[in-house]
């Protein structure tokens, strides 16, 4: 695919301590307030990743503007045909260099201090536990400066990321940064145009833990309907994707599930759902699931969930 870079680097081999990705599509009202949050930032061993999704503003032109005059140093991926953000976090991911990567949104901020603190919490872990976690997370407040959703149990706090969801009932946005080793062998997955941002998550959280702490380190801009945001796409018309989501949830953490058997069902549900929705079989759906007990804990409950699918079509 054809794509423009533009980039103020001197050093291309450089190795950054984080590496912090954009992804934007006509953010011309927004990415400058990024970057000035970026450009405040009292810890300075960074990147910034930015991936330009087609956009048919100007946004290109904004961020050509902001490499000319920022001190620290900038990429930018200009893509010649929008592909969405899914692609765009994989080329990002694919193209950092550091030891920690942090995802942004092209219309959020991030704290001052908020590198200082990742660091900070990091080096209280001991070190034979480091190699056990995948990385940290932070709250995130909004606009208004109110916490997006709720705290974690305790801070700081190591667990897996699905305990801290389905067990500790943990909601709203939160802030990662995880280590970009990591995410560059858990990175997005391309097989539909969208595939909902938690499936890496999910994937890492079966091999990893996470520490997790109870600081506001990042601005959320809650989403609008008539901004076009995702959180209002049509998930139907990305059935690939969020097939995926439960097909990885159901392969990956059928163990824990079992204890859970409300969550199973409903992760079989709508992984059928789903399926039918990108035209598998049923012989594609059972050939997927991983394990004996999986497949048949599917076939034993697709009768009902087959006739709830057909009762909902009516």
């Amino acid at each position: 695919m054809n794509t423009e870079v533009i980039s103020n680097k001197d050093d291309l081999k450089k190795e950054y301590k984080f590496s912090i990705c954009t992804p934007c599509f006509n953010s011309s009202g927004t990415i400058e307030s990024v970057y000035k949050s970026l450009d405040a930032l009292t810890y300075d061993n960074f990147e910034w990743i930015i991936v330009d999704d087609a956009s048919s503003d100007n946004t290109f032109e904004i961020i050509r503007d902001i490499i000319e005059k920022s001190d620290f140093d900038i990429s930018c991926y200009s893509l010649k045909e929008n592909r969405m953000v899914t692609y765009c976090y994989n080329l990002a991911v694919q193209k950092s260099q550091s030891e920690f990567l942090i995802l942004l949104d092209h219309d959020d901020q991030i704290s001052s201090n908020a590198l200082e603190r990742f660091l900070y919490y990091w080096s209280e872990v001991p070190e034979e536990k480091k190699d056990g976690l995948a990385g940290m997370m932070s709250n995130c407040d909004d606009e208004n400066g109110n916490l997006v959703g709720t705290s974690f149990k305790k801070s700081p706090y190591i667990n897996g990321f699905f305990e801290v969801f389905f067990d500790d009932k943990t909601r709203g946005e939160k802030f990662f940064c995880y280590k970009t080793s990591i995410m560059k062998i858990n990175n997005f997955p391309l097989l539909d145009r969208y595939v909902p941002e938690s499936v890496v998550m999910w994937d890492i959280s079966a091999s990893y833990e996470t520490l997790f702490f109870n600081e506001s380190l990042r601005t959320y801009t809650k989403p609008v309907v008539e901004n076009g945001n995702l959180s209002f796409l049509d998930s139907f018309e990305y059935a690939n994707g969020f097939r995926f989501k439960f097909l990885q949830l159901l392969n990956n953490h059928l163990n824990k599930l079992l204890l859970r058997p409300y969550t199973l069902i409903n992760f079989i549900y709508y992984y059928t759902l789903y399926s039918f929705a990108s035209k598998n079989s049923v012989f594609k759906m059972t050939k997927d699931l991983n394990g004996l007990l999986l497949k048949v804990l599917f076939l034993i409950s697709f009768p009902l969930i087959f006739f709830i699918c057909n009762f909902k079509k009516r």
